[in-house]
C-alpha cells in the first residue's frame, strides 16, 4: 500500500508539473503571436493584434519547434545524468588520469555514498567555467552524475568541497535530482531559441579561441543576437514560471543540507562563494536550462527572477550571527567562531557565543634578524624520523608524561629562543629543564614542543586562554616577533581549539597581509640584507602588479600581528595560498640549502595554510640531498 501511495503522489508531482510547464507554453505562444500581430497591425491597420493571417503559420512553426525540442531532450536523456554531461561539454572524472584536486573530490563522493548507503554518483567538471557551482542530474543510481566546475575544484578546499558536494548528496536522497532532470526537459521547448541564439552567436565570438577572424563573425553574432531576442520572451516566462514553482526551496535545502551533514561546511562554502570574483554564474548557453539544478544562481546576479536568493541572504538565514555586524557587507572582520566549530552537529552550536582570544598589547614589531643557534648545530635540517626517535635526556621525558610538566617544557623552549640561551632568574620554570635542553641539539627543540603540544589534554577555556598568552608574552618580550614562533603559538591555538575560523577572503583585501608575511619569511633566512632585498622584490614581482610593488616597496615598521595575518591568508582561495607558497618556495630555497629553522617555517606555513606538511618536507629533503644515518 505504501509503495502504490508513493507512485500516486510522484504521478501527481509530475502531472501538475507538466500542466504548468503546459501553460508556459501556451504563455509564451500567445505572447509572441500577439508581438508579431503588433507589427503586422502597425502594417495593416484592419489585421486583428490576437490573430492574424500569419498566425497559424507562425503558431504552428512555435509548436513544431517547441514539440520537437522536447521530443529530443526525451531521447537524448535516454541515459539519464550522463547525456546532460556530453550536452554541456563536461570532461569525467577518473581515478587514474585525475588531479590532486579531482581526487579530493572523488575521495570525498565515495565517502559520502558509503555514508548514505547509495550508489556513488559519476563525477564530471565543467572545464572552462571559473565559477563556483555544481548540479546533480539522473533519474537512476546508475545514471546519476554530478557536475562540478572547475572554478569549484581549483578555488575550495576540503570541507567547502564537502559542503557543495553534500548539497547534490541532499539531493539525490531526496529525489530532487530526478525532478529537476524532467523539469530541464519539458521547458526545454521555452529556452530552444535562446540556446540556438548563443551557439550561432558564439561561432562569431570565442574567448578561448587563438584562431584569426573570418569576415562572417560580425554576421553571426548579429543573427545569434536576433534570434536570441526572439526566444528572450520564452527565456522570461520559464524564469516567471520556475521562480513561482521553485523560488522558495533554496533555504529549504540548504537547512536539509546542513542536518545531513551535522556542520556548518555548506555555509563555508557559502562564504567562498560570496568572496570569489566570478561567483557562481556559469557562462554557457545552457545556464538558463541548467539553473534550477544547480547549487547557486547560474546567471549574473543581476537578471531577474533568480531562482536561488542572493548568497548573503542564504548565510544569513543559516547563521544570523555570521553577517550581523557587517550589515551583510563585510567580512573579513567576522573572527568570532573558531573553526571547529564548523564541525559540531547543529544540535550542539544553540546558544553558544564565542570570544575570540586577543594577542597581548602592545603588538611588536617585526624581528628583522633570525633567532638561531650556532651554525654548526643549525644549518642542516634533520631528517624528521632522526628528530622523532632521539634519545631525549630523562627529565625531558619525565616532565612530558603529564599535561603541566609539556607545559612547563614548551615555555622553556620559547625561553630558550627569545633569549638564546639567556633566562631570567625570576623566570616561572624550572632551570633543571632549561639546563636538559640547553644540553641537547637545538634542532631538536621544535620536535619536542610539537610533542609536548599534543600532551597538553584537555584544558578549561580560561586556562587555555591564560597559557596562549603566557606563551605569546614570551615570544615578543623584546617588543618583536619572528614568524616560526608565532606559527608554535598557533599549533598550541589549533591544540587548545583557539585557532579562529579562516574566514573567507578575496586577493585583492589581503595583499597588504600577504607583503607582511613575506618579510616576515625573508628574515628567517640566512640571506644577508643585500641579497633580502633582491629576493623580496623578486617575490613582489609575482604576487603583485607594478603599481602595488611600488606602493610596497618600503617594509613596513609597524605593529604587526602575524597571527591574524596568517588567518587572513588562510581565507585565501586554495589556488591563491598554493601560489604564494610557490612563489615563497622558488625565490627562497630553489638554488640554496634551506637551515632547520626555514625547514619548520615551510612545514609549519603549509600546516597552517590547509595542506599536509610531510610530502613537502621530504621534497626539501631530496632538494637538500641529505644523508640520513
Amino acid at each position: 500500500m505504501k509503495d502504490v501511495n508513493h507512485y500516486l503522489i510522484k504521478n501527481k508531482n509530475m502531472l501538475w508539473t507538466a500542466s504548468i510547464c503546459f501553460m508556459a507554453v501556451i504563455l509564451a505562444i500567445f505572447i509572441l503571436n500577439t508581438v508579431l500581430g503588433l507589427l503586422i497591425n502597425y502594417f495593416e491597420p484592419e489585421q486583428s493584434i490576437f490573430w492574424h493571417n500569419l498566425s497559424p503559420f507562425f503558431v504552428g512553426l512555435l509548436v513544431i519547434v517547441i514539440g520537437w525540442s522536447i521530443a529530443y531532450e526525451f531521447y537524448v536523456f535516454r541515459s539519464g545524468g550522463h547525456s546532460l554531461a556530453k550536452q554541456l561539454r563536461a570532461r569525467r572524472l577518473s581515478q587514474i588520469e585525475s588531479t590532486p584536486e579531482e581526487s579530493v573530490a572523488l575521495k570525498l563522493a565515495d565517502k559520502l555514498a558509503k555514508t548514505f548507503e547509495i550508489e556513488p554518483p559519476t563525477l564530471y567538471v565543467l572545464p572552462d567555467e571559473v565559477g563556483v557551482n555544481a548540479l546533480t542530474a539522473g533519474f537512476h543510481p546508475r545514471d546519476t552524475v554530478i557536475i562540478l566546475t572547475w572554478g569549484a575544484l581549483q578555488n575550495l578546499d576540503e570541507l567547502e568541497l564537502y559542503g557543495l558536494l553534500g548539497h547534490e548528496f541532499n539531493q539525490i536522497l531526496s529525489g530532487e535530482a530526478k525532478e529537476n532532470t524532467r523539469l530541464k526537459i519539458l521547458y526545454s521547448g521555452l529556452t530552444t531559441f535562446s540556446q540556438l541564439g548563443s551557439k550561432i552567436a558564439k561561432q562569431g565570438y570565442n574567448r578561448y579561441s587563438n584562431r584569426t577572424q573570418h569576415k562572417f563573425e560580425t554576421s553571426f553574432v548579429a543573427v545569434g543576437g536576433v534570434i536570441w531576442l526572439i526566444g528572450s520572451m520564452g527565456i522570461l516566462v520559464n524564469r516567471l514560471t520556475k521562480y513561482f514553482i521553485l523560488g522558495g526551496r533554496t533555504f529549504y535545502n540548504d537547512y536539509k543540507t546542513k542536518r545531513l551533514l551535522l556542520n556548518n561546511a555548506n555555509v563555508q562554502t557559502l562564504l567562498r562563494i560570496y568572496v570569489h570574483h566570478a561567483g557562481s554564474q556559469i557562462h554557457s548557453e545552457y545556464s538558463e536550462a541548467i539553473a534550477h539544478m544547480c547549487f547557486a544562481n547560474s546567471l549574473s546576479p543581476q537578471s531577474w527572477l533568480n531562482i536561488h536568493p542572493s548568497i548573503e541572504d542564504r548565510i544569513y538565514e543559516l547563521n544570523p550571527t555570521l553577517l550581523q555586524d557587517l550589515q551583510l557587507e563585510n567580512l573579513k572582520k567576522l573572527r568570532n567562531q573558531p573553526l571547529f566549530s564548523l564541525l559540531r552537529p547543529l544540535e550542539e552550536s544553540s546558544g553558544e557565543v564565542y570570544n575570540p582570544w586577543v594577542s597581548p598589547q602592545p603588538l611588536p614589531l617585526l624581528r628583522l634578524s633570525p633567532i638561531s643557534f650556532a651554525l654548526n648545530d643549525a644549518i642542516k635540517p634533520l631528517n624528521p624520523e632522526v628528530r622523532r626517535q632521539i634519545e631525549r635526556p630523562d627529565l625531558i621525558q619525565r616532565a612530558m608524561q603529564t599535561a603541566t610538566g609539556s607545559r612547563e617544557v614548551m615555555v622553556a623552549i620559547l625561553m630558550i629562543r627569545q633569549y638564546r640561551e639567556f633566562i631570567p632568574s625570576n623566570a616561572e620554570v624550572s632551570r633543571a629543564i632549561v639546563d636538559s635542553l640547553l644540553n641537547i641539539d637545538g634542532r631538536f627543540h621544535i620536535q619536542i614542543f610539537h610533542d609536548a603540544c599534543e600532551n597538553l589534554g584537555n584544558m578549561p577555556a580560561t586556562s587555555a586562554r591564560q597559557f596562549v598568552t603566557k606563551l605569546a608574552k614570551i615570544i615578543q618580550e623584546d617588543g618583536e616577533i619572528g614568524l616560526l614562533d608565532a606559527l608554535l603559538i598557533e599549533r598550541v591555538k589549533s591544540e587548545l581549539q583557539l585557532l579562529p575560523m579562516h574566514t573567507p577572503s578575496s586577493l585583492e583585501t589581503v595583499k597588504p597581509q600577504i607583503v607582511r608575511l613575506i618579510d616576515a619569511l625573508l628574515h628567517v633566512q640566512q640571506i644577508n640584507s643585500a641579497n633580502q632585498l633582491e629576493v623580496r622584490y623578486q617575490i613582489l614581482e609575482r604576487v603583485l602588479s607594478k603599481t602595488e610593488v611600488e606602493l610596497f616597496e618600503e617594509i613596513s615598521d609597524e605593529p604587526i600581528d602575524l597571527g591574524e595575518i596568517l588567518n587572513d591568508i588562510a581565507g585565501l582561495l586554495l589556488r591563491d595560498r598554493l601560489s604564494i607558497l610557490g612563489v615563497a618556495e622558488i625565490c627562497l630555497w630553489n638554488d640554496r640549502i634551506i637551515t632547520q629553522d626555514e625547514l619548520d617555517v615551510l612545514e609549519l606555513l603549509y600546516w597552517r595554510f590547509g595542506f599536509t606538511t610531510a610530502e613537502i618536507v621530504d621534497q626539501m629533503h631530496k632538494k637538500n640531498s641529505v644523508m640520513i644515518m
